[in-house]
């Protein structure tokens, strides 16, 4: 490999020097400035034209995401690195959007800080080579799409959501898994990302060795074919399952997900994820990357109660165009209210109705079997189907 260009801006002189001395002690990597203000990192940039840009938030934030964003625009041959001394889901967002290839969170892993450098170039490297190559073809380009570009343009994440417990978000989200299956064989993904109390494994009779929070320990970069070996292949349906014990949820971190997500999105047509009853890092990670989340109600004041502050916060989030309002247990019996006095108090419209079968539900978690096999002609399993087919024609 050819000697990497490196540009470092910090205004801490401290954390310079340490990244400094990591960097300089790879024979692949030249640090050819470092610059210790914002004003200086565009000149320096347009003069040494450098491979890499390793900025730190010390900067300031503004100034540093809109440095990057500036240069993603106008210097697509520099790839920005930044550096934080905090993980931070909406820095984490917008530097995605400013085009950042990477965030390193202090204390900085040496052996990470390296392999990244270098991958992030390498995967530029060969992509500036690739267009290189196109551009002095003067055959007419052929374009071939592979099964992983195919799943791209059409994969979905769904995520079942409801901050309200014993709403039925895990039932729900096995057998609309099930539903996705039956179309769509291992091609479908289900998430538990219920890290504390997640009861995927018991609904899909799963007896898991490995869990989310092991693949969280994995040392090196997560990459699809181990990402592959956590999952369990259950009706069609490939599973991943949540921790064993609740302390171990700790170990998943809103990165990690996204990661996983990604990944997801990369392997499957449809990833449905379930989530727990409250907002977290992780939780929100998940809803900000769903094609569709599914807000589950049921009929009765308390819920509704909570979900009305759910909805404040989706909204809040800008989340509420993706959101459809699922009335699960729709036909059990009356306790005063109707679904169109809901739909008036919560201000949207019911998308979808789960009817009630408390026979079928019940046998079907004690059996870890879905309902959706159990039963496939039952009211609620037609109901699961009908409501993937929507999901399968929203664009």
């Amino acid at each position: 490999m050819k000697t990497i260009r490196v540009l470092l801006a910090d205004s801490n002189q401290e954390n310079r020097e340490y990244l400094l001395k990591i960097l300089e002690g790879d024979t692949d990597i030249d640090v050819i400035a470092e610059v210790s203000q914002g004003g200086e990192v565009l000149e320096m940039v347009a003069q040494a034209k450098p491979e890499v840009l390793i900025i730190d938030v010390s900067i300031s934030e503004q100034d540093s995401l809109g440095l990057a964003s500036y240069i993603h625009m106008h210097h697509p041959m520099t790839q920005v690195i930044l550096v934080s001394d905090y993980e931070d889901l909406n820095l984490l967002k917008r530097a995605m959007q400013a085009g950042v290839k990477e965030i390193f969170i202090r204390p900085l892993i040496i052996n990470e800080v390296i392999n990244r450098v270098k991958q992030i170039t390498q995967d530029y490297r060969k992509k500036a080579d690739s267009k290189s190559d196109n551009k002095n073809d003067s055959r007419p380009e052929v374009v071939h799409v592979s099964k992983q570009d195919m799943v791209l343009q059409t994969s979905k994440i769904v995520t079942v959501f409801g901050n309200k417990g014993g709403i039925g978000k895990s039932i729900i989200a096995s057998n609309l898994a099930v539903a996705a299956a039956l179309k769509h064989p291992n091609d479908v993904a289900l998430v538990d990302l219920d890290l504390q109390f997640g009861d995927i494994s018991l609904m899909m009779n799963i007896n898991p060795r490995k869990t989310i929070a092991e693949l969280m320990q994995e040392s090196g970069e997560l990459t699809a074919d181990l990402v592959d070996e956590y999952f369990y292949e259950r009706s069609g349906a490939k599973i991943l399952s949540a921790p064993h014990k609740p302390e171990l949820g700790e170990l998943v971190t809103s990165f990690g997900v996204e990661t996983v997500l990604k990944i997801c999105r990369q392997m499957y047509s449809y990833t449905i994820v379930d989530t727990p009853t409250f907002l977290d890092d992780t939780t929100l990670t998940a809803l900000e990357m769903s094609d569709v989340v599914l807000l589950l109600i049921s009929l009765d004041i308390p819920t509704i109660k909570n979900i009305k502050k759910g909805i404040d916060i989706l909204e809040s989030l800008k989340m509420l165009p993706r959101t459809k309002l699922i009335l699960n247990r729709s036909s059990s019996l009356s306790v005063g209210l109707e679904p169109q006095d809901v739909e008036q108090v919560l201000g949207m419209k019911i998308t979808a109705s789960i009817p009630s079968d408390f026979k079928i539900t019940v046998s079907s978690v004690n059996r870890g079997t879905p309902f959706l096999n159990m039963s496939p002609k039952a009211p609620i399993s037609r109901s699961l189907i009908d409501l993937f087919e929507m999901i399968e024609k929203e664009k």
